[in-house]
């Protein structure tokens, strides 16, 4: 028993051992707190988590993977409290609710998601909806899908003829 526990400890501690570390080299880095950008900053990620924000270019270890950023300025994610990952305003939206199906909204809220957290939105609320955004919201939780942290309620709760 106590082989098998000893054992579990070392095989734990050994993958924090190697772990591998993600640094970001930032040219200027927009904290949000600072009242101007600090250069040549490194922020040390594990995983999606932020561990540790430095002065100046950290090296990390061998197996520690190091994006240069050096030329670019680095901020935190920004969010977004009113959005609808479902639909995009288009020439053809009224038509769209004629046309499409539910898979139809599913398929294109995948583009939407990503083309959201690309486009610097880390976290977003999308109140509203078919339903299809509590599925978006768990596929990206669960990694299939590509997106921002989704808070959502699905279908709204209103008056009759308006919310």
């Amino acid at each position: 028993m106590k082989k098998s526990i000893l054992l579990a400890v070392l095989m734990f501690s050994t993958l924090f051992a190697f772990s591998q570390k993600t640094i970001l080299h930032c040219g200027k880095l927009i904290d949000g707190k600072s009242n101007a950008p600090m250069e040549n900053m490194s922020i040390i990620l594990e995983g999606n988590k932020i561990i540790a924000i430095e002065r100046g270019f950290s090296t990390g270890s061998t197996n520690d993977v190091v994006i240069d950023l050096k030329n670019k300025t680095v901020m935190p994610g920004l969010m977004d409290m009113h959005v609808h990952l479902e639909t995009q305003t288009s020439r053809t939206g009224y038509l769209d609710r004629f046309i499409f199906n539910p898979a139809d909204y599913a398929f294109q809220s995948v583009a939407f998601a990503e083309i959201t957290l690309m486009s610097g939105f880390t976290t977003v609320r999308d109140l509203g909806g078919s339903g299809v955004n509590i599925a978006l919201r768990n596929g990206i939780n669960k990694g299939y899908v590509k997106g921002p942290r989704v808070y959502t309620v699905g279908k709204s709760i209103a008056t009759t003829g308006g919310h």
